[in-house]
């Protein structure tokens, strides 16, 4: 006998591979070598808060596919470096993206990233151009 409870439960852990993959193919590639991203496409076209959002979803992936990076997270300076925007335009859209809209989450180690549960919310607010 199943327990209806059961279907409602999800593992924090488990990530929609498919879905990661369908948000992240239109504007970058995922460089095993480098261990970043490559952006194509339209990446261009996006707003500093999608491209924010598209990389830390890419670092998800990356820790995914075991490709060697020490966490899913990522420091500010890390989304500003490896994203090409500019500090003063990342720390305003980190917190937005953590306080206001709540996408994203913040570790003890001051590392944001995208919890598996927010995945759906950030391919909507992707397709919002």
């Amino acid at each position: 006998m199943t327990d209806e409870l059961e279907s409602l439960v999800v593992s924090g852990k488990d990530i929609n591979r498919k879905l990661v993959a369908d948000i992240l193919a239109p504007y970058l590639r995922l460089d095993k070598d480098v261990c970043n991203i490559r952006p194509v496409g339209g990446w261009d076209a996006l707003k500093a808060y999608q491209k924010i959002l598209l990389y830390l979803l890419s670092r998800k992936a990356m820790v995914a596919l075991e490709f060697g990076i020490p966490a899913e997270g990522a420091t500010a300076g890390e989304v500003a470096k490896d994203t090409g925007l500019k500090t003063g335009t990342v720390n305003p859209a980190l917190r937005e993206l953590l306080d206001d809209d709540r996408l994203i989450d913040q570790g003890e180690d001051s590392r944001y990233f995208i919890p598996n549960h927010a995945i759906e919310r950030v391919k909507t607010m992707l397709s919002k151009k």
